[in-house]
């Protein structure tokens, strides 16, 4: 394995392992005496807000100054904020801190894919990728919740000193580069033939950075026909799971143990791993897919008040799913890096903002019953007309 895919394995599984680690002992770290589903949920969207505001600015800088070092600056925050929620039990401290990790992972993926998209084993790179990308989902939250009895914020330890591993895995390669690039400087020719050298990095002199030609794209590729639905589709379908997974922590207290609830939410990891699979290679149309997913989805929600393990494997069986025909269906619009920036941000916007707004509504209503919505919600998309 090369050095640069060592660093983009491990800090994948970091990222995503950390960012879960938080999700089982959410009432605990918003504080026993203050937790609320709107703090709980705030911790919890605070990583998913971070990310949907900086996943497009991010892309548009790995072009500018190139993959590896906006990859680099990923994993830096990825630590850094760690770090903060490791050591700290501020709110306002574990707040900016979810809010910084979310910076992280805005800054990481779209470096990341681009890198691995420019290799030439990316489909099988690709499919690694995104396997410990959902395997980091599924440790976090199992161990999260298993190890919850030494202590609340032992995962979280674990998987920030995972991040420092990748950190300096980068700081390596940093040096390789600067080293090979002061001895070979002299003798290379001053115009260079492919636009990517050896690293996988754009030359600077090489990028013209024009902002208002990636608004242009941005708003074409969203009003193009038929994206705008797959955006609200997206949103809707992460902002449903969104939803109960940053409040079930508290919903579930009376009948599941910390390790039981790490277990039922990494269960839906762990579908979504073997999903994406299996609809990547299924026959069936994007549509199809697409639809299939949904109705996974919001049957998991439902069952979610009585069969938790079930819920939740149904849940991520339908998001890994459909996110196979989400994409599918944007590529057939376009498959352009903004657009699929795009796409991403959706997911994120849902994430995000739904548990935030859904959450105002427990307290008169009751948690069965914003569920139960959620679920209609997300049915309701069956009925929108995918071309």
């Amino acid at each position: 394995m090369n050095s640069k895919k060592l660093i983009l394995y491990s800090s994948v599984f970091a990222i995503q392992g950390l960012s879960n680690a938080a999700i089982p002992v959410l009432p605990e770290l918003a504080g026993e005496g203050n937790a609320s589903p709107a703090i709980s949920s705030l911790l919890y969207s605070g990583y998913f807000i971070g990310a949907l505001l900086t996943l497009l600015p991010f892309g548009v800088l790995a072009d500018r100054i190139g993959n590896l070092k906006v990859a680099a600056l990923g994993i830096t925050l990825t630590v850094i904020s760690g770090l903060f929620i490791s050591f700290s039990d501020n709110l306002w401290v574990l707040g900016i801190s979810r809010f910084v990790e979310g910076l992280g992972c805005g800054a990481f993926f779209p470096a990341a894919f681009s890198m691995l998209t420019e290799w030439k084993d990316r489909q099988q790179s690709l499919g690694e990728f995104n396997f410990l990308l959902n395997a980091g989902l599924a440790a976090g939250v199992f161990f999260s919740g298993m190890l919850a009895e030494l202590g609340i914020k032992t995962a979280i330890s674990i998987f920030t000193l995972l991040a420092g591993f990748s950190f300096a895995l980068f700081l390596r390669e940093a040096w390789k580069l600067i080293y090979s690039d002061n001895s070979g400087r002299k003798k290379e020719k001053s115009g260079a033939s492919d636009i990517r050298d050896s690293s996988g990095e754009k030359p600077e002199n090489q990028v013209t950075f024009k902002p208002g030609e990636y608004l242009e794209k941005a708003g074409k590729a969203f009003f193009e026909s038929g994206f705008w639905k797959l955006w609200g589709i997206s949103v809707l379908l992460y902002g449903a799971t969104g939803l109960l997974t940053s409040n079930y922590a508290d919903y579930s207290a009376g009948f599941l143990t910390k390790p039981e609830l790490g277990l039922a939410i990494s269960a839906s990891y762990v579908a979504a791993m073997l999903s994406s699979l299996a609809a990547g290679r299924t026959r069936a149309d994007y549509k199809s897919i697409v639809r299939a997913g949904v109705i996974l989805t919001a049957a998991g929600i439902l069952l979610s008040v009585k069969v938790p393990l079930l819920a939740f494997f149904l849940i991520g069986a339908g998001g890994g799913a459909a996110v196979i025909g989400l994409v599918a269906a944007v590529s057939r619009i376009s498959s352009s890096g903004v657009a699929m920036g795009l796409f991403n941000t959706g997911i994120y916007a849902g994430l995000g903002l739904i548990p935030v707004f859904g959450s105002l509504f427990i307290e008169p209503l009751g948690y069965e019953t914003v569920f139960l919505g959620s679920s209609l919600a997300l049915l309701m998309t069956l009925f929108i007309k995918i071309e």
